[in-house]
Formats: C-alpha cells, sequence, structure tokens
C-alpha cells in the first residue's frame, strides 16, 4: 500500500488528529477542565478537587516526568481537544496505565477519544514495546466503560468502593489489553 500523506502512518498521527507534546500556553485551555467539577469526577481517579494554574502546571508536570510517565495533547488541525496519557510505565513487565480526556466539551461525542486511544496503543506497543496496557475507570463512568469495552480491551477486576464520589463509594473497574490485539 501506497501512503500519499508523509505524516499518515507515522506513530502519534491518525486521520483526524495528532498526538504532540503538551505545551505551556495549552494550560490555559486546559484550566477551564480543571475547574469543572462534574468531569473531574470521572478523571481524577483521587480526591477531585479544582486546580488553580500552579496547581496545574504541578500535577501536569509530575504526571509527564518524560520517564515513567508521558503526557500528549490530543490536537485537530491545530486546536487542543484534550490529553492523553501513559502512566507508570514499568519497563521490565512491559505495561503501563493509560488515561484520557476530551477536554474540550464540543470535541466529546465524535470519535476522537478512540482514534487517540488506538494511537498511543499503537505507539506503546510498536514503538516502546510494551505488552500490555490498562486503564481504570469509575463505575458510573458509563462513556468510558462503552468506549474501552469497543476497543477491545478486556475487564480485567473491580476494586471495589475505591472512590468516594458525592458522599458514596465507587467501584472501580480495571480493564487491560495486550499486545496481541486485533489489527497489529
Amino acid at each position: 500500500m501506497q501512503i500519499n500523506d508523509p505524516v499518515q502512518g507515522l506513530p502519534l498521527h491518525g486521520p483526524r488528529i495528532e498526538l504532540t507534546a503538551l505545551e505551556a500556553n495549552d494550560l490555559t485551555v486546559l484550566q477551564p477542565f480543571f475547574q469543572d467539577m462534574a468531569a473531574l469526577t470521572y478523571f481524577i481517579p483521587t480526591t477531585a478537587r479544582p486546580l488553580n494554574a500552579p496547581q496545574l502546571s504541578d500535577l501536569l508536570s509530575d504526571w509527564n516526568d518524560g520517564l515513567e510517565n508521558f503526557v500528549f495533547a490530543i490536537r485537530s488541525q491545530g486546536r487542543l481537544l484534550g490529553m492523553i496519557n501513559l502512566d507508570g510505565l514499568d519497563w521490565p513487565n512491559g505495561h503501563a496505565e493509560i488515561g484520557i480526556a476530551i477536554t474540550e466539551p464540543a470535541g466529546r461525542g465524535h470519535g476522537y477519544a478512540s482514534e487517540a486511544i488506538m494511537l498511543l496503543i499503537r505507539y506503546a506497543f510498536d514503538e516502546l514495546g510494551l505488552h500490555r496496557v490498562w486503564a481504570r475507570v469509575i463505575e458510573d463512568n458509563l462513556p468510558s466503560l462503552q468506549l474501552f469495552d469497543r476497543l477491545g480491551f478486556q475487564r480485567e477486576g473491580c476494586l471495589r468502593q475505591h472512590v468516594r464520589r458525592r458522599g458514596k463509594f465507587r467501584d472501580m473497574i480495571i480493564f487491560g489489553l495486550l499486545n496481541d490485539f486485533i489489527g497489529k
């Protein structure tokens, strides 16, 4: 198959989006998401709370150390739609956790999350040589549960009553995907 577009087929580049480095000026665009408690309820697996600019900068620096944790911006035609990350890379055992947030409300429900996850999975398996990626999803985050099911992740377990949200303990569903997944 001949590829006419020199970018098509490169790691982290898809038909509609690309995964790029998160830049300092992206913090301003991300700030409203990190003030939205409804969104943070499902995104942050620890205590959800609004973050100011210095707190957000510190959090993203911690999440993006370049050794065991990578954060990528999800962009479509240069516009920031969200972020996706590999966290806790365990090089000897070949696995990492994947997380995603479409932070731009108008970008939700258009398949950008699916495309971004598939790009990052291919990068994790083909470029980084990982064997397994896994994800945690809070039980009542139905769109994310459906997303990981649809992408072929297997439900591997449940951390019962793992997080407290709105005064109630919620289960955390664990998904995993091995390097022998479909279409490699």
